[in-house]
């Protein structure tokens, strides 16, 4: 638990520095602003670690690994696609980071297929 308040504190004042840095530097700012989310980013998932492994042994003993799988895909993907258009966003690339939200959108659906495949191959067996 006293790991996300560090996250937090850390955060805090990255934002601070880079509202001064982007007074300061504009030209350096988005370079800045993608290092913050990378260092952000891995001390995020060092912290996910424990429930990652957790579904991990969950997901073995279920009939459906895969589903959970894409679950996770999907979440993965939709949190990295949020992120770049949320740098996007603040360099100033509005177009950009909608064309990066479209295509984490379009990812997301090609995931599902399999699973929206398995549910109308149940329902037809149900119906026979």
């Amino acid at each position: 638990m006293n790991g996300i308040y560090a996250f937090l504190g850390v955060s805090l004042c990255l934002a601070c520095l880079g509202a001064v840095l982007r007074q300061l530097k504009p030209t350096v700012f988005p370079f800045y602003t993608v290092g913050c989310v990378v260092i952000c980013g891995a001390y995020l998932l060092s912290l996910l670690a424990p429930l990652i492994s957790y579904v991990k042994e969950l997901t073995e003993s279920t009939a459906i690994p895969s589903f959970f799988a894409l679950l996770f895909k999907a979440v993965g993907v939709s949190l990295l696609c949020s992120v770049a258009s949320e740098i996007c966003s603040a360099c100033g690339e509005t177009s950009l980071a909608k064309g990066v939200e479209s295509a984490g959108k379009a990812v997301i659906l090609i995931l599902s297929l399999p699973v929206v495949k398995y549910l109308l191959e149940s329902a037809l067996q149900l119906a026979v």
